[in-house]
């Protein structure tokens, strides 16, 4: 009885939700567009001033690596976490929570007068991001109803990836023009804007909450099983990837533990049957690692390629490499659109298609011509707006209201493990075979012969691209599986 008038007060609060005013959806859209513009840009631009922040600070890269690799160590750990307790406690009060953290990170971070500063206001601001990522498709799928959700959730990812492709663009022109401080001075004004805008316009959205018990089980096994699996990632793109082992063992020990709690709970923090019987969840997820694996080092990579070894500077770099979100910006809305019209797995497994197309393009091509580098991103770009919006409307459409908070946690934290998996790992290959010594020259200047560099910068390139486009087709898969 309690859980049927429960779901018939949800379903009046979802049945308001489609009353609300046109403007005042697009102002939800707007600042929630701007959250989730706001988590990859900052993370992306990062990586892209790696050399820029080394030069300053006279940091080598096993030092310099940890400011974007820190900034997503909260994000895959807490996502999910923090996704079903804003279905506890309410998406837009922990969602106001995230612009505040984002913007202590960011103010702290234009303040730094050293690296390790940076390196700490780069955690805070992905304290920060793991709020307001889940937060921003979850409230998104609240406030737009079926038919309209897939447009919206494309606009969401437009934004997204938006602030993962054009970081170099914008990152390089203020860089180039104003200085790396004030990527994070205008960072804290924008998230001041998002705040502002989501005070005032998420008023009384709020839906009823479920008096549940918080499973604190789940949260600590979870938690610890993704920070340790995390932290050996991290520590083994810079070291010996078996002399960490024990923190994968050990991680890998409290997974279990929490799946066998989870199955043991009335109300879990992650519900299994959304993987064991939800095709669709399952599938968009696996998809979403798989895209993010694959893609997500391709700024930081061609950021150092064309900036050190081709020799460009910071804003004409950023000019060849905004080629990708060009494209990626004109699609996810209409492809969005699409998935609401035709359905999401097709389009999305085209897009991983051309996705992978454009890594087989840098491979074969000659890239000392930055107009083979720019024609490639290209299609890239055109993969990225096909797959994105679909993908996500097929994960959020695959759960009840009640459940996206937690549902737009899974997916964060599986894009978020993928990014952080696709720049350690591309770490890990380019200074393998860089080597430490060549490591240092790139970003300190130590005199070394840029034949060398360039011939080992290549190798580990190609290396890094070879897999990225094997995960890319496999994805083309498991975006075409669905329910029996």
């Amino acid at each position: 009885m309690r859980n049927n008038a429960y779901n018939s007060i949800l379903k009046n609060e979802l049945i308001n939700m489609i009353k609300l005013s046109r403007n005042r959806k697009r102002l939800i859209l707007f600042t929630t567009s701007l959250a989730a513009f706001q988590t990859p840009y900052n993370s992306t631009v990062l990586s892209f001033i790696t050399p820029v922040l080394g030069k300053y600070f006279h940091a080598p890269l096993d030092v310099l690596i940890y400011v974007p690799i820190i900034y997503l160590i909260p994000l895959p750990t807490l996502m999910i976490t923090l996704g079903r307790l804003s279905d506890i406690y309410g998406k837009v009060k922990m969602f106001k929570l995230g612009f505040v953290l984002f913007l202590i990170g960011s103010l702290l971070g234009s303040l730094a007068p050293n690296i390790y500063t940076l390196i700490i206001a780069s955690l805070v601001m992905g304290f920060g991001s793991s709020i307001l990522s889940p937060g921003s498709a979850a409230i998104v799928s609240q406030v737009f109803p079926e038919g309209e959700r897939g447009f919206a959730l494309g606009i969401n990812a437009m934004a997204v990836y938006l602030g993962l492709t054009s970081a170099p663009f914008f990152g390089g022109l203020i860089t180039q023009f104003l200085g790396w401080r004030f990527v994070l001075i205008i960072t804290a004004i924008l998230t001041v804007l998002g705040f502002a805008i989501s005070w005032f316009s998420m008023e009384s959205i709020e839906l009823p909450r479920r008096v549940v018990r918080i499973d604190y089980v789940g949260v600590i096994t979870f938690t610890t099983a993704i920070l340790l699996v995390v932290m050996y990632l991290i520590l083994s793109a810079v070291s010996d990837w078996l002399y960490y082992l024990y923190l994968l063992i050990i991680g890998f020990a409290f997974f279990t533990v929490f799946i066998i709690a989870e199955r043991r709970i009335n109300y879990p923090m992650l519900d299994l049957s959304l993987f064991t019987r939800n095709i669709s969840f399952m599938a968009g997820n696996i998809t979403a690692l798989l895209n993010y694996i694959s893609t997500y080092s391709v700024p930081f990579l061609f950021s150092l390629y064309l900036q050190v070894v081709l020799g460009y500077n910071p804003f004409i770099a950023g000019l060849i490499l905004v080629s990708e979100p060009v494209f990626m910006a004109a699609l996810s809305p209409v492809s969005g659109k699409l998935s609401d019209k035709y359905g999401s797995r097709e389009i999305a497994a085209l897009g991983m298609g051309l996705i992978g197309v454009a890594f087989i393009m840098l491979l074969l091509l000659n890239i000392k011509y930055a107009i083979y580098v720019a024609l490639s991103l290209m299609v890239l770009g055109i993969g990225f707006g096909l797959f994105s919006a679909p993908n996500t409307n097929s994960v959020m459409s695959s759960v009840t209201a009640d459940k996206y908070g937690i549902a737009s946690g899974v997916l964060g934290t599986m894009r978020f493990m993928g990014q952080l998996l696709s720049i350690t790992v591309a770490s890990a290959i380019l200074v393998s075979y860089l080597g430490r010594y060549a490591s240092l020259y790139l970003f300190t200047g130590i005199m070394m012969s840029n034949i060398t560099v360039y011939q080992s910068f290549i190798t580990g390139l190609r290396i890094v691209l070879i897999i990225s486009a094997i995960f890319s087709f496999i994805g083309v898969y498991t975006s075409l599986l669905r329910e029996k």
